[in-house]
């Protein structure tokens, strides 16, 4: 009787179902759609350019045009033209200068830390001078013990000297006399090592053999400099680079290699350096090809480089033709006209064309993007154009018109473009 009653009181099956395992299916559900909602934020990143509208505007082009009037821009584009170009980096002309330690000895102190420029004969480093003035005292007291025994040498030959023939031997002043030679002799090399001690103190103090900008620095105090050694730089305290002596290597790819010659005209621009143009000359060729590379190496001088420059900075060069010559015979120097080059931009692209300070949409060449960008431009105008002194790089596009639908990384196409949507 008592079996049938519990069995009436027991609760459905369903109500007997734990409680725990709902919320575990929710969870499973909860992760799913995390996992969708993240792939979805992956291809919306990846496919942003294409999902976003492009803003249609009207565009123009950064030019690199002469300073002067359109009659020395001509002249020069007669008697010149483009071959080709090629990236290099700068370097120093014709090689960086290692200022080495003359003596062995340990670094006590150095003066100067890379980057900072240095005149010629200014303190670099100092060994430990404590070894080479002991040298120097102990080479001092040889020599005043030889001026000594010279001293005892000269008396001895004076008093036999004053003595009469028959007072003397001739083996006894051939003897004295060879005595005050001896004694002068030993004399001399006590001065010569004095004289080479003290060198070798004075050249414990290291100083600059140029006016220049320290490269690098290859020592810390308690650093050991040997000089006879077989590491090229065991004895080299810093290397030193002349910044108005600079030259730009360059990789030319063979298929242009032909086109090189000593003394070729060249332009060089920079990153470092944006808005600036710089001419330059092919100083050499050097003798063998890179085969893994599949290129040749010109050195290029920078005529009148920038102090801001610096080694291993990246360049672009252009190589030009050789101006033809005038009709005296003189060649027409692509420098003259090249030292004279700028940036002129298009007076539509500005947002006050009165102010030097401006505000210029650029669009991106790979992603085709907007960017907001501030330069700086002169008061010389030509044709529409206004002069650049800061901000740009040639041949950059800029919005010239639609300006008021653009945003920073907004994608831009041509007013009337396929792509306009």
């Amino acid at each position: 009787m008592s079996s049938n009653q519990d069995t009436k009181t027991l609760p459905p099956l369903e109500e007997r179902t734990p409680r725990g395992r709902a919320p575990g299916r929710w969870r499973t559900v909860g992760l799913a759609l995390s996992l969708v909602a993240g792939l979805l934020g992956v291809m919306a990143f990846v496919y942003r350019e294409a999902l976003t509208p492009a803003v249609a505007a009207d565009t123009g082009t950064v030019l690199l045009l002469t300073d002067d009037d359109g009659a020395a821009a001509k002249r020069a584009a007669d008697t010149s033209e483009l071959l080709f170009q090629a990236s290099g980096w700068i370097e120093a002309d014709p090689w960086p200068v290692k200022v080495s330690v003359l003596t062995d000895g340990f670094v006590e102190a150095i003066f100067v830390k890379e980057g900072e420029a240095v005149t010629n004969g200014q303190l670099l480093a100092r060994l430990d001078p404590a070894d080479a003035r002991l040298e120097v005292e102990e080479a001092l007291a040889n020599v005043q013990a030889a001026t000594a025994r010279v001293d005892r040498a000269l008396d001895t030959w004076t008093r036999i000297d004053a003595l009469p023939p028959r007072d003397t031997t001739a083996s006894e002043r051939t003897a004295a006399q060879t005595a005050v030679d001896e004694r002068r002799g030993a004399l001399a090399a006590a001065a010569a090592r004095l004289a080479a001690a003290r060198l070798a103190l004075d050249r414990t103090v290291v100083r600059s053999n140029l006016d220049g900008v320290v490269l690098r620095r290859f020592v810390q105090p308690g650093s050991k400099r040997r000089a006879a050694m077989d590491d090229a730089d065991s004895a080299v305290i810093v290397s030193l680079f002349s910044p108005t002596n600079l030259q730009v290597r360059v990789d030319v790819p063979l298929a242009e290699a032909g086109r090189l010659e000593a003394g070729q005209p060249t332009r060089i621009s920079t990153a470092m350096l944006p808005g600036r143009v710089f001419t330059g000359r092919v100083t050499r060729i050097v003798g063998q090809a890179d085969l893994q590379r599949n290129t040749l190496q010109a050195k290029v001088r920078i005529e009148a480089p920038d102090p801001r420059m610096r080694p291993d900075v990246l360049c672009r060069v252009e190589f030009w033709s050789r101006p033809a010559a005038a009709p005296g015979g003189a060649p027409r120097e692509l420098a003259e006209a090249g030292s004279r080059f700028g940036l002129w931009v298009p007076e539509a692209a500005l947002s006050d064309p009165s102010a030097a300070r401006q505000v210029v949409w650029v669009v991106d060449s790979l992603s085709q993007t907007a960017e907001r960008r501030g330069v700086r431009v002169g008061k010389a105008t030509r044709d529409g154009y206004r002069r650049v002194v800061e901000g740009l790089r040639a041949n950059e596009t800029v919005v010239t018109g639609g300006t008021e639908a653009l945003k920073q990384g907004r994608r831009v196409v041509r007013r009337g473009g396929e792509d306009e949507r």
